[in-house]
């Protein structure tokens, strides 16, 4: 599952965090597919007033971290 983080550029304000459907929801944009533009035209650099950190989480991951 990827999680995604956006940033304003200028303040480095969290905008959106969470995966693509929360992320979509928190940006007011239609749906899945514009925030996946959205994301692909942040990292080549076409929306220049955003960052966007994407991460590559395993779902089991966190849950190995609670069982110690």
């Amino acid at each position: 599952m990827k999680y995604y983080t956006v940033y304003h550029e200028d303040t480095d304000e969290i905008i959106a965090f969470g995966n693509a459907a929360k992320c979509t929801k928190e940006l007011g944009l239609k749906d899945i597919r514009q925030f996946h533009a959205f994301v692909s035209k942040t990292r080549s650099g076409l929306r220049k007033h955003y960052k966007v950190v994407v991460e590559d989480c395993d779902e089991n991951e966190n849950d190995e971290e609670f069982q110690e």
